[in-house]
C-alpha cells in the first residue's frame, strides 16, 4: 500500500502541508522539521503520486512517439536520439508501433491522449481532414516528421523531391541514359499517407524530364524484382537501378549478384538512407545520406518548444547529400 503525506505528517505530528513543504523543498519550515520529515518518508519508502501532481502542474513530462516500426532501421535510430533528447530534458517517453494500420494509429493517438501526455510526435498513417481535426481538438501539441499533414502542424524531415532530383542529376553526370526508379511503397497510394514515396516519385518524374535523351521507368508493386528481370533484358543502354530506399537496393545488389550480373560493371545500383548496414556491403553502396541523429533531436526540441509554447518554425528541412559508392560507374 502506497504512503501518503497524510501518514507522514501524523507520523511527524505536523500539518499536511508542512509536510508537503519539506518533500519540495519549499521554503517556510524549520530545518529539523524538514530533516525528521525526509527521514520518516525515506524510512517509510514514500513516493509521490505522480498523476496527482501532474494534474495539479497541468502537465506529466511525459512524450508520445508515433512510429510505423522500428524494423526499419531509420525509425529505431531516429528514436533513440528523440528518447535521449527528451530524457535529457526531463521528459519520459511513450513509444507506439502503428505497423502504418490507419486504425491502430487513432487508437494508439486516444492511448497517448488518455495518458495526459504532454506533446506526440507523429509519423503519420493516416492523412485526411476528420484525424487532422481529431488531433486538433485534443489541443495536444503535435510534430510531424516524414509523412505530412497540412493542417497547422509542424513538420521535420528532409527535402526529400531535392535528394531524389539530386540523385538522377547525378546519375545522368555518370553518364547513365537510362533508370529504373523502384519504389514498391507508391502501390498502397490512396490507401494511406505515402507522402514521402510520393515526393521522391515527383522528384524522380521531374528531374529525368529535365535531361534530354533520359529514359527511365518505374517499378512501383512487390514483384519488383520480376519486372526487373524483364526490364533489363530490353535495355542496351548505359543503366542504374534507383531505389527509393536502401532495403530495396540491398535485395536488388543479393538478387543482382545471384544472377551473375556485375554491379557496377553491368548495371549501376543506388540507394537512399545510408543505413548503418551498409558499411558490410560489397561493392559500397551509393546512396542519399542525411543525419537521422539529428532529426530525432530536433524533433523532440521543436515538440518540447512547442508545449513550452515557443513559436517554432511550420516547416524544418535536414541537409541531405549525394554519397558515392562502388556501386555506381563514373564516366
Amino acid at each position: 500500500m502506497n504512503v501518503t503525506s497524510k501518514q507522514i505528517a501524523e507520523l511527524c505530528g505536523v500539518t499536511r502541508g508542512t509536510v508537503d513543504r519539506a518533500l519540495n523543498n519549499r521554503p517556510g519550515i524549520h530545518p529539523d522539521t524538514r530533516d525528521k520529515i525526509m527521514r520518516v518518508a525515506e524510512e517509510l519508502g514514500y513516493r509521490p503520486h505522480f498523476l496527482a501532481q501532474s494534474l495539479v502542474k497541468g502537465h506529466t513530462k511525459t512524450l508520445g512517439i508515433v512510429l510505423f516500426d522500428i524494423h526499419n532501421q531509420i525509425f529505431s535510430q531516429l528514436f533513440h536520439a528523440f528518447e535521449a533528447e527528451a530524457r535529457k530534458r526531463g521528459y519520459i517517453v511513450y513509444l507506439v508501433l502503428s505497423n502504418r494500420d490507419k486504425e491502430l494509429e487513432m487508437e494508439y493517438i486516444n492511448n497517448l491522449f488518455d495518458r495526459r501526455v504532454d506533446g506526440i510526435a507523429l509519423l503519420p498513417a493516416n492523412d485526411n481532414k476528420k484525424f487532422e481535426s481529431f488531433l486538433l481538438r485534443s489541443r495536444t501539441p503535435i510534430v510531424t516528421f516524414g509523412n505530412r499533414l497540412f493542417g497547422p502542424f509542424p513538420y521535420i524531415w528532409i527535402n526529400d523531391k531535392q535528394a531524389i532530383c539530386d540523385s538522377v542529376a547525378f546519375l545522368a553526370d555518370q553518364g547513365y541514359r537510362h533508370l529504373i526508379y523502384l519504389s514498391p511503397p507508391l502501390m498502397r497510394k490512396g490507401k494511406e499517407n505515402i507522402y514521402v514515396p510520393e515526393q521522391r516519385y515527383q522528384g524522380f518524374i521531374e528531374a529525368c524530364a529535365e535531361i534530354p535523351a533520359m529514359r527511365f521507368n518505374v517499378i512501383a508493386h512487390k514483384q519488383y524484382l520480376t519486372e526487373l528481370e524483364t526490364l533489363l533484358e530490353t535495355i542496351d543502354s548505359k543503366c542504374a537501378i534507383l531505389c527509393s530506399s536502401d532495403v530495396y537496393a540491398l535485395e536488388v545488389l543479393k538478387w543482382l549478384k545471384a544472377r551473375k550480373i556485375r554491379v557496377p560493371d553491368q548495371v549501376g545500383l543506388m540507394g537512399f538512407d545510408n543505413i548503418e548496414f551498409l558499411k558490410y556491403i560489397n561493392p559500397s553502396l551509393t546512396t542519399v545520406d542525411y543525419n537521422v541523429n539529428e532529426i530525432g533531436t530536433k524533433l523532440a526540441d521543436l515538440l518540447i518548444r512547442r508545449i513550452n509554447d515557443e513559436e517554432v518554425p511550420v516547416e524544418t528541412l535536414i541537409d541531405h547529400h549525394v554519397l558515392q559508392g562502388e556501386s555506381v560507374m563514373s564516366e
